[in-house]
């Protein structure tokens, strides 16, 4: 996972998938990238969209509603990890931002400190 902050915005986000570059959306400047190591969280996460993807094919194939339901609640399982594996990396992320004290106010606007 990786993060994106903007030293001009204050601002962290989540850098998309698709992204080659490294740059704000906001104020569309270089920003810098904060990559977050895997955790076994992050490879339960990838487990549980696998299982999922095939549970649901499994139902297509049989009509069994069992695996329908397996794949649904696998997908909230899914969603629930997710949110706190996102949590994590941003919490990882932000302790990895040195403020300076000319930051000090635009962290305090935004509800950092």
């Amino acid at each position: 996972m990786k993060f994106i902050y903007c030293p001009k915005c204050k601002e962290l986000r989540v850098k998309p998938w698709y992204s080659i570059r490294a740059w704000c959306s906001r104020c569309r400047q270089d920003a810098r990238e904060i990559r977050v190591p895997r955790t076994a969280m992050s490879v339960v996460l990838i487990a549980l969209i696998g299982i999922v993807f095939t549970v649901i094919y499994m139902y297509t194939r049989t009509d069994d509603p069992i695996l329908l339901y397996a794949g649904i609640v696998g997908l909230i399982a899914t969603f629930i990890v997710q949110g706190v594996e996102m949590a994590r990396g941003e919490r990882w992320a932000r302790a990895r931002i040195k403020a300076t004290k000319s930051d000090a106010k635009g962290f305090r606007k935004k509800g950092w400190m």
